[in-house]
């Protein structure tokens, strides 16, 4: 979509009525405002990304598979669009809550709404991990699902600063570190 690929406040309706190859009056007969195009975008990308999270985190893989195997999918997807596009994409909702979340109340906390489902996977993974002893008892999973999506986010910022996807193999290994892992043996 246009407004991922540049921003919210960049790209006029004209524009995305150009890109999609309809006229205006066909948006307004759908959308009654940019805003409403974007939540409703939202929705499919969260349908995207779920996709994604269900099947990085599948329950036959270990723990600490699941979130490396969600930095792996990641990579591939973001090396795909740098390969078509010439540039990294980066998150879609990391990217509109950075533009969007003091301006717009509605996508801002609709993105808190996708980031709280998203949460979920990472706490799940957090518990396994826990209940499998391969973290330490002691970490709060609710407070380091969030630090994971936090660095998870940030890796992404920093690899779509540098045009370079790689970079996010490079600190996925990072992840083991932050969740405090303790290899079985």
């Amino acid at each position: 979509m246009v407004i991922f690929a540049q921003s919210y406040e960049s790209v006029s309706i004209d524009e995305l009525c150009a890109a999609a190859g309809v006229h205006k009056s066909s948006f307004y007969h759908f959308f009654a405002s940019k805003q409403e195009l974007v939540l409703a975008a939202i929705e499919v990308q969260w349908q995207s990304l779920e996709a994604t999270l269900k099947q990085a985190f599948a329950s036959h893989l270990s723990p600490p598979e699941r979130i490396l195997r969600f930095f792996e999918l990641t990579l591939q997807h973001q090396q795909a669009l740098q390969q078509q596009h010439g540039q990294m994409r980066g998150c879609p909702a990391g990217n509109l809550t950075l533009e969007l979340s003091t301006q717009n109340e509605p996508i801002r906390a609709r993105l808190e709404q996708l980031f709280q489902a998203w949460l979920i996977y990472f706490e799940q993974a957090l518990n396994d991990a826990k209940a499998e002893q391969l973290i330490p008892a002691s970490v709060d999973t609710t407070i380091m699902a969030q630090a994971l999506l936090a660095y998870f986010e940030g890796v992404l910022l920093l690899a779509k600063g540098q045009n370079n996807p790689a970079l996010i193999a490079t600190l996925r290994s990072g992840v083991l570190a932050l969740m405090h892992y303790q290899e079985k043996g």
